[in-house]
């Protein structure tokens, strides 16, 4: 408080306004960033500054999307190992979703996309791209995961506020019950 007597006593009156304005200016410069969650795909919590700054833009993203698609496929077919069934599957690209394309950290981005499989079944596989230009992207193969199967999550995204980032969590699935139980119960009481 001291400190602002003396600045005050010794600032004509247009310095003092000059101040007030950039702390008005900084505190609303901080007060700008902007911070999201989903709970179906992650978005970490990334500071609009860093999203402008950021050289490669989500058309960028999604265009290399795919292609590296179209590139790793073999007459229209993208391979992809189920770790969850032990099976490789043979999926048929359809779509990225464009809507669900964000930036998840600085030079980090999150995809979605819908593929066809040839057992029939429809699938959602989760990308994750790197870059700091859109001449230099690259996917984490390791982080290729089956999100959905015919629409059933497999798993679910869940924000980590201790550490900063998105986690999977798995979805629990019920076990499906005999329609004829081993044992039935008779009818009366």
């Amino acid at each position: 408080m001291y400190l602002f007597r003396i600045l005050k006593k010794g600032l004509t009156p247009a310095a003092a306004v000059l101040m007030m304005y950039l702390g008005i200016a900084l505190i609303s410069l901080e007060t700008t960033t902007s911070y999201t969650a989903s709970a179906d795909h992650p978005e970490q919590m990334v500071r609009l500054k860093e999203k402008e700054n950021s050289m490669v833009t989500l058309d960028d993203v999604a265009k290399f999307a795919e292609e590296y698609i179209q590139k790793n496929s073999r007459d229209g077919i993208f391979r992809h190992y189920d770790k969850k069934t032990k099976k490789d599957l043979e999926l048929k690209f359809d779509k990225v979703h464009r809507e669900r394309l964000s930036q998840i950290k600085k030079d980090e981005y999150f995809i979605c996309a819908d593929f066809k499989g040839r057992d029939g079944h429809t699938y959602d596989l989760d990308f994750f791209v790197q870059g700091k230009s859109k001449s230099y992207l690259n996917i984490d193969k390791k982080g290729i995961a089956i999100h959905k199967v015919n629409g059933k999550e497999n798993y679910s995204w869940n924000y980590n506020e201790k550490k900063g980032i998105w986690e999977k969590k798995t979805v629990k699935t019920e076990k499906k019950r005999p329609e004829h139980p081993e044992h039935p119960k008779p009818d009366y009481p």
